[in-house]
């Protein structure tokens, strides 16, 4: 299944890039995560991390939805579908935490929002110029709070560490993203503001 699904997404997402790595090499990370603070992850919630960017990157030919059903099961589907629906909620700005019962999407999403988050600061720390980089990436910075909200919805579901890792990283990205935010809010009053917004992926 794991192999299944990892063939599935090196077909699908082959070019594509998500927070600066290849979309693939993102899922393998996640999946690696999940591994570190899950004891006996099942294989069914790795299979479904591999995959979980294939609504956003796979060919408009491909009804993603019957084919990881065929492929992989239904189960692997609903998390998928779960985590897209979270995703493209972000994106449009109207973010909202999946439903606390179910638990093998919150563990995924946890673990996409470390890799993510933890991708993006290390980015930052590289910049040459750090207010450039933020000012770039104001769609990131206005999911910072969310990130906070789900943190604190999810923290008594997630295992210790995955929820006290995504707490780290959160706090790091709050404290990164706090001085663009008061420079933009310097830019209202009449100095140079950041300029628009930023996608995920490229």
């Amino acid at each position: 299944m794991v192999a299944t699904a990892f063939g599935l997404a090196r077909q699908w997402c082959a070019g594509r890039e998500i927070d600066g790595h290849p979309t693939l090499s993102h899922a393998v990370r996640v999946a690696v995560k999940l591994d570190q603070h899950l004891p006996a992850v099942p294989p069914q919630l790795i299979a479904a991390v591999l995959v979980h960017n294939s609504p956003e990157f796979a060919p408009a030919t491909v009804d993603v939805d019957a084919a990881l059903t065929v492929w992989l099961g239904p189960e692997i589907t609903r998390v998928v579908a779960a985590m897209h629906r979270e995703h493209a909620a972000m994106d449009a700005g109207v973010p909202a935490v999946p439903p606390l019962r179910d638990l093998w999407t919150l563990y995924a999403s946890a673990a996409d929002k470390i890799v993510s988050v933890g991708s993006i600061l290390a980015r930052a720390a590289a910049a040459d110029d750090p207010k450039d980089f933020w000012c770039g990436r104001q769609a990131f910075v206005a999911l910072v709070p969310y990130f906070r909200e789900f943190h604190t919805a999810t923290s008594a579901r997630l295992p210790a560490g995955l929820r006290d890792e995504l707490g780290l990283a959160v706090a790091l990205a709050e404290s990164a993203t706090a001085a663009p935010a008061s420079t933009a809010a310097a830019g209202d009053a009449g100095g140079s503001s950041c300029p628009g917004r930023w996608g995920r992926a490229s």
